[in-house]
């Protein structure tokens, strides 16, 4: 049996077009809304708010930090309880109040509206108590000699002379000054023992003599630390710390205690 061919017929299968009503009407369905007139109060109480995808690059003037809570609020002040959720506050401003006129503040007749003479526990002094006091207190504290990345010294209250032998002598009775302990001199050239400091300092009879012996200072020798033997080398009698504390005892009673004088007269 031979076949006929035939070039000009050409063979193509077309699908229906969907009919125009679905479920019984024309109108688009949404099956989830998330937001419009399809929502049921119950689905507007539970519907999330769709916040757009915003960047770091994008900014929009009309969304602030309260956005969520003053969008909830104008909705409903202009919506009623079922307020749909596309209104902004931007849509909808309240009509202006009128701020109502202050009320005038009662004034009392007497400071806290009584006018009875105030009774007090305790009568006024005329001299003031121990609290009423503002004494300027100024904290003594002992000298020190300071120097630029060096240690500090501590500034004696006696000034101590290192010499294998002591030759000082009293200007006045021209005895050995170091066998009375602590002496007295004046520009390490005039020297006077501790018995006729104190009397010539307690009867100056003038003003220029008190100003000379005030500025006499106390000096002692090194005999108590050190041993010379007559040569310029020194033993140490007594260690270094307690050298050192008994420099700082003196310096500290010092505070209290001055050995210099002056004169008032």
């Amino acid at each position: 049996m031979a076949w006929d061919i035939t070039l000009d017929f050409e063979y193509v299968v077309t699908k229906k077009p969907p009919p125009r009503i679905c479920f019984g009407t024309g109108l688009e369905r949404e099956v989830l809304p998330t937001q419009g007139p399809c929502l049921s109060p119950f689905m507007r109480r539970i519907a999330k708010e769709i916040h757009p995808n915003l960047g770091p690059g994008t900014y929009e003037e009309n969304r602030d930090a309260f956005y969520d809570v003053t969008h909830k609020i104008y909705s409903k002040l202009y919506y009623g309880a079922r307020a749909p959720r596309w209104k902004t506050k931007h849509e909808y401003q309240p009509p202006p109040r009128e701020i109502p006129p202050k009320e005038p503040v009662p004034q009392n007749c007497a400071p806290f509206n009584s006018t009875s003479k105030r009774k007090t526990m305790s009568k006024p002094f005329e001299y003031p108590a121990s609290c009423d006091y503002y004494p300027v207190y100024r904290k003594r504290q002992m000298k020190f000699a300071y120097s630029f990345s060096g240690k500090k010294l501590l500034k004696c209250a006696v000034e101590i002379k290192c010499v294998p032998y002591n030759l000082d002598v009293c200007a006045v009775c021209s005895c050995s000054c170091s066998l009375q302990g602590d002496y007295w001199q004046y520009e390490n050239r005039i020297f006077l023992c501790r018995k006729h400091y104190a009397r010539l300092f307690k009867h100056c009879l003038s003003k220029f003599q008190g100003v000379k012996l005030a500025e006499f200072k106390p000096i002692r020798d090194c005999f108590f630390a050190h041993a010379h033997n007559s040569c310029k080398a020194a033993l140490k009698i007594m260690t270094s710390e307690d050298i050192q504390k008994k420099l700082r005892k003196e310096a500290y009673l010092d505070l209290y205690f001055p050995q210099r004088r002056y004169c008032n007269n």
